[in-house]
């Protein structure tokens, strides 16, 4: 007996130091080779190699402030738990550099306090939302601050992590939200860690939207670009530059601005400035088209009830028709529209107002997934025009936004009144479905200048015109108004791009615009994460309610009963064995 217990006692130690054996050979090599495992089927926790990359070289502290902890309904908190899981998954690839912490803005009981450290982080950049969860006490109401405030060698950057869209059911909006998590995240990573900050530049001189009319859209680039306006003027070297090679001492072309914004013009492209920006195309400058066709002022409406939506000629039908789309001289009418306030009568001596939808402010869509409009909040447009792409070799065109598909398409001229809105629509109008109003055109671009200008301007040096670019992106959208911000002409003050001052709502326009330059400014691939796409795993609310104490029992009854067997089972194994 004491002999066997021996050879168990030296069996038993050999296991134990055999295993330890084990661990520090894995933990070993697991200091040399790392590697972790997605078990989920749309590998939901795996992080992009651009996203990896973006971690990987991060060469100093990024700290990391989520404004997502404290008592809120119980299906934002998977929106906390997600963000910590993918920032944990940063983490593993940053070497250490990125830390984290989540911190509860509402936690201090006083007043006071608490609407101090909203204000700083409404200063900051953050913007709350007001939820409003049905329980089975009625209604709870909480204020949250979705967002993130990422700090890095002195500088910070707000990322608002809940990502508002009209009309979405709450499940559908947290999902999206969740989606986007990847890309919000190394997008901030890469934004603070860049140090070659892309130059993009307003173009001016041709009625184009003022400095006023786009102050907010230019606040929001700056964070992310060096922002400019600049006037062509016919001047050759307003966009491109030529620089000589050291090593060939030949000349070359390069750009100045790695994108340009053609702002709602007015007024006619000359010759000469067409052939700039066509040339500034040819050698791989990026143009974000946003031409308004026909001319309609809801000025002239609130001065005269009544205008005219006249055609606009800016000389440039045969740029674009060039380059694979043509934006048509027509108005969209949409049911589903933004409302604006409507005068219908005086009570005592104040004017009465109405809100009433002007169908000619048409709510904007996204057509598709494309990383540029996945999970976009609805636009607000103004006077909308549609856009046809027409049929160029070596050119792929993505529509980006459409009206609903009760829309209603008048070719220009045709009168706007102010009193249509009294009148019920005929919905049989309504019939001519989803308008795309915005495209991405990407490719080979042909110089719309090609045999159309003389061999001795052909050839000369200074000039250095050439007949094909490379391989480019624009965006055309038929309605400059996206892009402006409205201006208090007697204060000079303005809202942010997309806020609606008579509903007060926030649309979708920054969030759109910043994603447009983000990707054609983009050639690391990161706008890309922007599609990823996660199935919504929600529990059934009615079985929830209805077999609650079912399952409850079984969860509570079930592990006991299994432990209890197992004890049972092992007792009268060993009884067994040892009564022998």
């Amino acid at each position: 007996m004491v002999e066997r217990n021996a050879v168990n006692r030296k069996k038993d130690l050999t296991f134990l130091v055999i295993g330890i054996v084990i661990v520090l050979l894995v933990n070993y090599v697991g200091s040399f080779a790392f590697e972790r495992f997605d078990l989920t089927s749309e590998k939901r926790y795996t992080l992009s190699e651009t996203s990896k990359d973006l971690a990987d070289n991060i060469d100093d502290i990024i700290y990391v402030k989520v404004y997502l902890e404290g008592d809120f309904p119980a299906s934002y908190k998977r929106l906390r738990d997600e963000t910590k899981e993918m920032l944990d998954e940063f983490r593993a690839y940053s070497n250490g550099n990125l830390e984290y912490e989540f911190i509860n803005p509402s936690e201090d009981s006083d007043q006071k306090i608490r609407d101090e450290i909203y204000k700083q982080l409404y200063k900051q950049g953050l913007r709350p939302t007001d939820l409003s969860e049905k329980s089975n006490d009625g209604y709870s109401n909480k204020i949250i601050w979705p967002g993130a405030i990422f700090m890095y060698k002195g500088k910070e950057l707000p990322v608002q992590l809940l990502k508002s869209q009209i009309g979405a059911r709450p499940e559908a909006m947290l999902n999206g939200s969740i989606e986007s998590l990847e890309y919000e995240i190394a997008n901030a990573i890469n934004n603070l860690t860049t140090t070659d900050i892309p130059k993009v530049a307003f173009i001016d001189g041709h009625g184009e939207l003022t400095k006023l009319e786009t102050a907010s859209l230019a606040e929001s680039l700056a964070e992310f670009y060096a922002v400019d306006r600049i006037e062509l003027n016919g001047n050759l070297s307003s966009l491109t530059e030529r620089v000589m090679s050291d090593s060939t001492k030949a000349f070359t072309v390069k750009i100045k601005y790695k994108a340009i914004i053609i702002a709602k013009p007015n007024n006619r492209f000359s010759e000469k400035d067409k052939f700039i920006i066509d040339q500034y195309i040819m050698y791989g400058g990026r143009v974000v088209w946003l031409v308004d066709p026909v001319f309609a002022s809801m000025d002239s409406l609130q001065s005269a009830n009544i205008t005219m939506a006249i055609p606009l000629e800016l000389n440039l039908d045969d740029q674009l028709f060039t380059y694979g789309v043509r934006i048509n001289t027509n108005i969209v009418q949409d049911i589903q529209s933004a409302p604006i306030p409507i005068v219908t009568g005086v009570v005592g001596n104040q004017p009465k107002t109405e809100m009433f939808p002007w169908f000619f402010f048409p709510l904007l869509t996204p057509a598709n997934n494309h990383p540029i409009v996945n999970n976009l909040n609805a636009l607000k447009g103004e006077f909308v025009s549609t856009i046809d792409t027409i049929a160029k070799k070596g050119i792929r065109k993505t529509g980006l936004l459409k009206t609903s598909q009760y829309s209603k398409v008048s070719s220009a001229p045709t009168r706007i009144g102010l009193d249509m809105v009294r009148f019920e629509p005929d919905q049989t109008q309504f019939n001519a479905g989803h308008q795309i109003v915005a495209v991405l055109l990407e490719g080979k671009f042909e110089s719309v200048f090609k045999n159309r200008i003389t061999p001795q301007l052909k050839d000369a040096n200074e000039i250095n015109f050439k007949e094909q670019s490379i391989g480019n992106k624009m965006i055309v959208i038929a309605d400059g108004d996206i892009a402006k911000n409205h201006v208090n002409k007697r204060t000079g003050e303005y809202l942010a791009l997309g806020f609606d001052r008579f509903t007060r709502q926030e649309f979708g326009n920054k969030d759109f615009m910043l994603n447009v330059l983000g990707y054609l400014c983009d050639d690391s691939g990161l706008m890309s994460v922007r599609s990823k796409k996660l199935k919504i795993r929600l529990l059934d609310k009615t079985i929830l309610k209805n077999d609650k104490f079912d399952w409850q029992l079984i969860n509570t009854i079930l592990p006991i009963g299994l432990i209890l067997l197992f004890g049972l089972a092992h007792y009268f194994d060993r009884k067994k064995k040892y009564t022998k």
